[in-house]
């Protein structure tokens, strides 16, 4: 019998030492180009202010601040990401019924994919959570797609395939 599920969780991607970087680089060059335009005050410099934080604003930022939400429906996983709290994009929609297998990341039962060229996707903060576990999906075409998931809806997966589905 396959039951029908929903539930969604939301990570939030851990900022790089290169994103941050880049973002506090471009508040400098922000906030210097401020500092010019008032004491210069000279048109072309304002301009060159409101570029740099506009470029700050709308590209700089979304880039550095992303979550994902895994959405779980219907035996399809969807992953979107959120850039900035304020733009949605999904980016991957998988079958359930394509999975080769779920398990955690440090899992014994990962062992025989090692040796295989896949294409390794990830979506995880990129730290280890306590609340959260680091889960390796493999799937079928040869992709290999990291994610943070609860318990809760790993065993959601796990009840509409539990051959492919593990939690040790």
């Amino acid at each position: 019998m396959i039951m029908e599920a929903y539930i969604e969780h939301m990570v939030k991607k851990k900022s790089t030492i290169k994103d941050l970087a880049l973002r506090y680089f471009f508040m400098f060059l922000v906030v210097l180009s401020v500092l010019a335009a008032l004491l210069l005050m000279y048109p072309p410099v304002l301009v060159i202010t409101v570029g740099l934080w506009a470029i700050y604003r709308y590209l700089i930022y979304p880039l550095t601040d992303i979550e994902y939400e895994y959405l779980y429906v219907d035996r399809t996983l969807t992953v979107d990401k959120i850039m900035a709290k304020e733009k949605r994009k999904t980016i991957a929609t998988y079958e359930i019924d394509r999975l080769e297998i779920l398990a955690p990341a440090d899992s014994y039962r990962l062992g025989e994919f090692k040796n295989r060229e896949l294409k390794t996707v990830d979506y995880s903060s990129g730290t280890e959570n306590t609340e959260d576990m680091r889960c390796v999906m493999i799937y079928e075409g040869g992709l290999k797609i990291v994610l943070d998931l609860t318990k809760e809806f790993v065993k959601i997966i796990q009840n509409n395939s539990p051959r492919k589905v593990f939690l040790d």
